[in-house]
């Protein structure tokens, strides 16, 4: 039988070395080397191996023949992968996957806001990042870089408003069809939270001397925030999601009072 292997050392003053499937053979340049190209460490050959497991012929593989075999099993590999998104697709809706895609991108990797007052530099902030600002309990250390806390318990809420919009997929209930409104739901919740919570920080319940001095750093600090890319791609996204969800929820309820008037008249 023969089998693929690799040269680990060259027939010199002792005899070389072969590993095939993690097993290691000895063999003699004159007795089984049948190729023109002497052996060297790392060389890629065709070892043909007897019922007792002792080498009987080595033939070196081509560099033409090993790329076509990488070649063919990098095809093998993204057909494998193309099928396994083919039936995401086909289960989901290319268009979802594409806009849910989209919307996991963009808040974990983009910057969804950045501030530049009264901090010492710009500071910005992905989508993930904000729900760390909200978990923390001081606000002005983090936007200060001092820590850099964890999402807690709106990271679980914001995975469960991004499988919102595939819910009713897998709960066949008229109400899982208004789960692709959890994601705009979510992110109006959360910029509240932000809002409220910057004005805490920065004064906003102080009624005595210097209130007037804390609202105009209040108002100097909202106005230096800007809002990034992933924000809007968010908002993009999470309206595609809310808009299917209303549709999806009216037909659904459409089609009960349909078969209830159905029902009535068979009765009638």
């Amino acid at each position: 039988m023969t089998k693929r292997g690799k040269v680990l050392r060259s027939p010199n003053s002792r005899p070389g070395l072969l590993i095939v499937e993690g097993q290691q053979y000895p063999f003699a340049l004159e007795a089984v080397w049948k190729s023109e190209t002497p052996p060297k460490p790392g060389l890629v050959v065709d070892v043909g191996l007897d019922a007792n497991g002792k080498v009987q012929v080595i033939t070196v593989v081509p560099d033409s023949q090993l790329a076509k075999e990488q070649s063919e099993a990098a095809m093998a590999t993204e057909r494998k992968r193309g099928g396994a998104l083919s039936l995401l697709a086909a289960k989901f809706g290319g268009p979802n996957l594409v806009v849910g895609g989209v919307l996991a991108v963009a808040w974990f990797f983009l910057t969804a806001a950045s501030i530049q007052v009264p901090f010492p530099e710009m500071q910005e902030f992905t989508f993930w990042q904000v729900l760390g600002l909200l978990n923390a309990g001081d606000l002005l250390a983090v936007l200060d870089g001092r820590s850099s806390p964890s999402a807690g318990i709106y990271g679980v809420l914001a995975i469960v408003a991004l499988t919102g919009p595939f819910i009713h997929y897998f709960w066949k209930n008229k109400r899982a069809a208004l789960g692709g409104v959890l994601p705009l739901i979510f992110m109006v919740i959360v910029a509240i939270a932000v809002r409220a919570s910057l004005q805490n920080a920065l004064g906003g319940g102080n009624e005595e001397a210097g209130a007037e001095t804390a609202k105009q750093a209040r108002d100097e600090a909202m106005k230096a925030i800007s809002l990034g890319l992933g924000t809007y791609l968010s908002i993009l996204a999470s309206l595609y999601f809310a808009f299917l969800s209303g549709r999806r929820f009216m037909v659904s309820k459409a089609g009960k009072e349909e078969a209830r008037q159905a029902a009535g008249r068979k009765a009638a």
